[in-house]
């Protein structure tokens, strides 16, 4: 019987009218212009999330606090500061929402992320393409599943952001494509995501969130962080994906990797020296940053004349000094 499903489901997936619509988006995500974080989180902010901000299980910290909340801020981690509380709603409304196919900027967003990362700028909304970039299928949203829109937002931040667009990103797009060391990059980002998510929603981040006045941030600052430790763990010690602790489960998205010998996870590393992550990825950002600075003046000219449509003046999201780590 169940073969006897298959078989229709099959045979209407086949049909002219599907195939159609599914190249009719192909050509629409494929022609339609890139967008940069600071859009897709504007977007976010002024359409109605209401729905999914409501839901307060997704703020809640996994588990109870030992010490009474009055208490929290002397000892443990400080509580967020009120003016925050609606971004904080809103980072876990977005990680809560699906991605919707007939929202173009959803699919903009996606598109996005694979022309930074492969400087390719066309990218159809299906195919075997997002396999490059680490999806694990023709439709990579369902790989967003377990992290919904905010885990595509993070890599979109990754791929497109000033401070790491020439500098993180390419280097671990290379290093996810190498033929020894390969790994899916977007899997990883997405476990990333996830462990960002976890970070924020127990309270870890809240301190350097309220002395940054920003959670969006502060969250994407320690998403970036994780990202390059890993980064580091697979350039420095050429570790491949089967020597790695690398655990994954479709039902739940968890990385672990064994650092520096070993066995300390990088998530719980991360979480214990929260500051001390972010301060890393800021020292080598600030390594690279002149190099990268040049190769762009260099490489603008010529990827402009290749690539009009990559030709614009992206905005990165306003974020406060790297002063606030020190």
């Amino acid at each position: 019987m169940e073969g006897g499903f298959q078989d229709l489901e099959n045979e209407w997936r086949s049909t002219p009218d599907v195939m159609n619509l599914k190249q009719s988006i192909n050509f629409e995500c494929s022609n339609s212009i890139p967008i940069n974080f600071t859009e897709s989180w504007s977007y976010f902010m002024t359409n109605d999330m209401q729905n999914l901000m409501s839901r307060s299980e997704h703020i809640k910290p996994q588990a109870s606090r030992k010490l009474g909340g009055r208490f929290r801020g002397l000892v443990g981690n400080p509580h967020l500061n009120p003016s925050l509380v609606f971004e904080q709603e809103l980072i876990f409304a977005i990680a809560a929402c699906p991605m919707n196919n007939d929202v173009s900027v959803h699919r903009r967003i996606l598109q996005s992320i694979y022309v930074f990362m492969t400087k390719n700028p066309t990218c159809p909304r299906y195919g075997t393409h997002w396999e490059e970039i680490g999806f694990q299928g023709q439709d990579p949203a369902s790989d967003l599943r377990g992290v919904g829109m905010f885990g595509a937002l993070q890599m979109l931040y990754l791929s497109s952001a000033q401070e790491t667009k020439e500098t993180l990103a390419p280097e671990i797009f290379k290093l996810s494509r190498h033929p020894i060391h390969e790994f899916p990059l977007a899997v990883l980002s997405l476990n990333v995501t996830k462990m960002a998510l976890d970070a924020f929603r127990d309270g870890i981040l809240n301190r350097m969130c309220n002395k940054a006045n920003s959670a969006i941030f502060i969250v994407n600052q320690f998403y970036l962080a994780i990202l390059y430790r890993v980064f580091i763990k697979w350039s420095n010690k050429g570790v491949t994906i089967h020597e790695s602790c690398f655990l994954l489960k479709a039902w739940r998205f968890m990385l672990i990797v064994v650092l520096f010998g070993n066995s300390i996870a990088v998530e719980k590393w991360c979480r214990a020296h929260p500051k001390k992550t972010v301060r890393r990825l800021h020292k080598y950002l600030d390594t690279h940053s002149a190099a990268s600075s040049y190769k762009r003046q260099k490489g603008m000219e010529l990827r402009s004349k290749s690539h009009p449509a990559l030709h614009s003046s992206w905005l990165d999201l306003t974020k406060p000094s790297f002063e606030v780590f020190i």
